[in-house]
């Protein structure tokens, strides 16, 4: 190649190379280049290739950055599309998990109504069964309400006053148990007051021999004497408790000496021991002259026996009260004023006024003779019996 071709193809490549300039910085319109007219440039120098080099590798540099612009925007797009992929493939495994668990759901759904159906179904015919038995229930009440009432409607006054004699008859059979067995003398007197009200509630003078009968029960009745048990059983529970406090032995206290001072020589030293040895002999002997004999004391080991014997016979004395009995109840005040006067020589005010207590005690009246009242029950029975024998006889 000959030296002008190499130098207009060097300024061709700096003409397109100023115009890639002017469009990159430049954003005016282009005018377009006016035709080109050869022009034969001076003779240059040797040096002049360098620029040639220097536009070549920013060409390259431009052509390598461009290649490395778009691969980069390849590998987004192919990175987006496969985040793109991976989103889609989510979403669509959601949506099959929402699928299973809805179908799940209605599954549930489905079995707890059909369980509440059952449930319910169950309770409808325990209803249906309780409701078919109570009104059996109902029926079968309402039946024997009628053959009760058609068996009242058969009463007639006889068969009344026939009730009202039961009734009396009753009530004489409880106010004789009440005073036998219990000595209850009130009860007994208000069973027989009852007793003789059901009687003129019948207004038969055929009864008259009846009536009069429960009117001597009751003036014999009214005649026995009322003993007041609680007080008397409350006495006793006093005594009881009072015997616990009573003092058997007591030691006497030793009345403390002045200590003299001791004497100066040894005759008045020696007189002074001689005191202090009577003293204390003194303190074990003790002489004491009476006109009548010394009761011995009780020892001291027995103080709990003679307690608990004395409480014995005073709760004694109290269920001989409860039941009436007048010889088992002076027989054991009588002993426990026995077992009260051996704490004369140790408490003498305590126990004398205990004896006093147990003696008015005794001396009450804790059995009385009960009347018989059976007579007024006799002669109902006999009414009993004649009306029946009339009734039979007509």
């Amino acid at each position: 190649m000959s030296e002008k071709e190499d130098k207009n193809i060097e300024q061709v490549v700096e003409e397109a190379e100023s115009a890639d300039t002017s469009l990159n910085n430049d954003d005016s319109p282009v005018e377009e280049p006016e035709p080109h007219v050869p022009v034969t440039p001076a003779p240059a120098p040797r040096e002049a290739p360098a620029p040639r080099k220097s536009s070549s590798a920013l060409a390259w540099l431009a052509l390598l950055l461009v290649l490395v612009l778009g691969g980069a925007a390849a590998w987004y797009l192919q990175d987006l599309l496969r985040r793109e992929a991976a989103l889609l493939d989510r979403l669509a495994e959601l949506e099959a998990a929402a699928g299973q668990e809805e179908d799940r759901l209605e599954q549930m759904a489905g079995r707890w109504q059909d369980q509440l159906q059952q449930g319910l179904d169950q309770l409808q015919a325990e209803a249906a069964s309780q409701a078919a038995s109570q009104a059996q229930a109902a029926r079968s009440l309402e039946e024997q309400m009628a053959a009760v009432r058609t068996e009242l409607a058969r009463f007639s006054a006889t068969d009344r006053d026939s009730w009202l004699l039961a009734e009396a008859e009753y009530l004489l059979r409880l106010a004789n148990q009440r005073l036998i067995m219990a000595g209850d003398t009130e009860s007994a007197q208000a069973l027989l007051g009852s007793a003789d009200s059901v009687l003129r509630e019948l207004d038969d003078v055929s009864l008259h021999q009846v009536r009069a009968a429960v009117a001597s029960d009751i003036a014999a009745v009214r005649a026995v004497p009322r003993i007041d048990l609680e007080g008397i059983y409350l006495r006793l529970s006093a005594l009881a408790e009072q015997a616990g406090k009573l003092v058997i032995f007591e030691f006497p206290e030793q009345e403390s000496q002045p200590r003299e001072a001791t004497a100066g020589d040894w005759q008045q030293r020696l007189e002074q021991g001689y005191q202090e040895a009577l003293l204390k002999l003194s303190n074990y002997v003790i002489i004491r002259r009476r006109d009548v004999p010394m009761q011995a004391l009780m020892d001291p080991q027995w103080e709990g026996l003679v307690r608990q014997n004395l409480r014995m016979l005073l709760e004694q004395a109290q269920v001989a009260l409860l039941s009436s009995n007048q010889a088992l109840y002076q027989a054991s005040l009588k002993r426990a004023s026995h077992w009260v006067a051996e704490f004369f020589e140790s408490d003498e005010a305590a126990a004398r006024a205990m004896d006093r207590e147990i003696r008015q005690l005794s001396d009450l009246q804790v059995a009385v003779t009960l009347p018989d009242i059976s007579g007024s029950l006799d002669a109902l029975d006999d009414a009993i019996k004649r009306r029946l024998q009339q009734g039979g006889g007509e």
